[in-house]
């Protein structure tokens, strides 16, 4: 089937308030068909309340970069949104129309520009940890061996104090691959297309308490608490 061409808002924009550290956040998002219907349409509503959320707050919106990357059918273009500063993020309505899951090409890009990303803000004023937040249904296409490859990539970096990674797994999915990402099984949390909203104010909260730190300092986050 021929994919339809898209127009996606894929510019990077560089930092605002250059002086002050600055704090990545890369969404992950499955646009496979499993996530059409309510699941998508919770999905965006849920991120565009994240960037409303932390709009709300006149420093946040300024250092916090946002980043959104989609995969889904092998070879896509996954750039959605280039970093760009929250306030800058305009509303998202992304559509699931592909017919597998590959993760490990967007996965690759998420962390190299990620870590590009964070490169630059070290060189002006510093980088809290850049956070890779991760959202799927279903199962991936790749490859144990691509999977195992990019995750011990991953797993290097979150030793190193490199990268925060979540993810949230929604009906369907595979919790032994998401496993093979991370060292943390408590980052991989079960849900339904019902909490979005919940998890991306979690993260606009969680994006508050870095902000309140020094570089480098030990974050306490808030709890994460889903309602039934």
């Amino acid at each position: 089937m021929k994919k339809k061409k898209l127009d996606l808002p894929i510019g990077e924009r560089p930092p605002r308030l250059v002086a002050e550290p600055h704090v990545a956040l890369a969404l992950m998002l499955d646009v496979s068909l499993s996530m059409q219907g309510n699941s998508i349409k919770s999905l965006n509503l849920a991120v565009n309340q994240m960037i409303t959320q932390m709009k709300e707050d006149d420093y946040l919106k300024e250092i916090v970069d946002l980043a959104i990357f989609i995969f889904g059918a092998h070879g896509r273009q996954n750039i959605f949104q280039g970093f760009r500063a929250i306030v800058d993020c305009e509303p998202v309505n992304i559509e699931a129309d592909d017919e597998n899951t590959y993760v490990v090409d967007a996965l690759e890009r998420a962390v190299d520009i990620t870590r590009k990303r964070c490169g630059a803000y070290d060189k002006a004023g510093g980088s809290y940890k850049p956070w890779i937040v991760l959202i799927t249904d279903g199962e991936f296409h790749d490859s144990d061996a691509e999977l195992t490859k990019i995750g011990n990539s991953m797993k290097e970096r979150e030793h190193d104090g490199k990268l925060q990674f979540f993810a949230l797994g929604v009906d369907g999915y595979d919790r032994k691959q998401l496993e093979k990402l991370t060292n943390n099984p408590a980052h991989i949390i079960d849900a339904k297309s019902a909490n979005f909203v919940e998890f991306f104010s979690w993260i606009g909260k969680s994006m508050k308490a870095v902000s309140t730190k020094v570089v480098g300092e030990a974050v306490a986050l808030p709890p994460l608490q889903f309602t039934v």
